[in-house]
């Protein structure tokens, strides 16, 4: 008589047989390997999604930068007149403070030369016209009449005409006037260059209608620390201090193309012989990825070069 199982069932002889210990274990290598290749294809598109995305931020960032430096090159040295227009500077301090040195319209430094910058990166100093620009109506002594305008008190500001450019500080704003008096921060009330700008008893200067107003802009453009352990490019305007503009940049080096020379022979900032004749920068950018990446787990480098050629080509 057949045994009946604690089930109530009768256990066929030689039919009951489980998983032997080497085919659990090979089921489980085949396992292992299978859930191994998943985690390995998982992290490979990780690793392309962060390096993707790191490119995405080192390109955005260089795009930032060389639109924004690219165009106060090309303005460098330019005004709403003529660019050999005698110039006269009668803010106080005027030729010292480089904001408002008008006789350097672009000058570059050499291998942390440039004070706050990183040292073995250049940098570079323009000046040229601001943006916004009002039409004289009328000029007696200390005040122009104009149409309306962005201006405030204290504001350094420009004005030319065919004959020549003054440079000073807006002493009053009302309505549509602007005002140039000594007691404002100039050190004269005159504007003629003749003998020169601040001499005692220089004759006035009147500029005449249709004349042109504009803001003085400045600005210096250098790599140093961005406090986070990393670097980045900053911009300096009209000597405030300087504002970051793209994350991630650890070099630049600039070059300069001087009048007469071969097309292809940029040279460094201490061969340059006369800044008010470049006519064209060269700018090479170094960039680094704030992710770690690749098999290396290094970030990501770039280096990447803008040619910007000057519009004003005397500045």
């Amino acid at each position: 008589m057949k045994k009946r199982s604690s089930f109530g069932l009768f256990a066929a002889p030689g039919k009951m047989r489980g998983l032997t210990l080497v085919e659990l274990m090979i089921a489980l290598l085949l396992g292992l390997l299978v859930v191994g290749a998943a985690i390995g294809i998982f992290l490979s598109n990780k690793r392309a999604y962060a390096t993707t995305e790191g490119l995405g931020r080192v390109q955005e960032n260089v795009r930032t930068a060389f639109e924004l430096m690219a165009r106060d090159i090309r303005e460098a040295g330019g005004n709403p007149c003529d660019v050999d227009l005698p110039v006269a500077n009668v803010i106080i301090n005027g030729a010292t403070q480089w904001w408002t040195n008008w006789g350097v319209g672009l000058q570059g430094y050499d291998q942390g030369a440039l004070p706050g910058s990183l040292a073995g990166t250049d940098a570079i100093q323009l000046l040229s016209a601001g943006d916004e620009s009002v039409t004289v109506t009328g000029h007696a002594g200390t005040t122009f009449t104009v149409a309306a305008h962005p201006y405030v008190a204290g504001e350094n500001l420009m004005v030319c005409d065919t004959q020549q450019m003054a440079l000073f500080k807006a002493s009053s704003v009302a309505g549509t006037t602007i005002g140039h008096a000594s007691s404002g921060g100039n050190c004269s009330d005159s504007l003629g260059t003749v003998p020169a700008a601040c001499a005692a008893g220089a004759p006035a200067y009147l500029y005449k209608e249709n004349a042109v107003i504009s803001q003085l802009h400045a600005s210096r453009w250098y790599i140093a620390g961005n406090g986070r352990g990393g670097t980045s490019l900053y911009q300096a305007t009209n000597g405030a201090a300087g504002q970051e503009v793209a994350e991630g940049v650890s070099n630049l080096q600039l070059t300069y193309l001087q009048p007469d020379a071969d097309a292809s022979n940029y040279v460094a900032a201490d061969a340059v012989t006369n800044w008010g004749q470049v006519r064209a920068v060269r700018i090479v950018l170094g960039l680094t990825g704030t992710e770690l990446l690749g098999t290396d787990g290094q970030p990501l480098r770039r280096q990447l070069e803008h040619v910007v050629t000057l519009r004003n080509r005397n500045l």
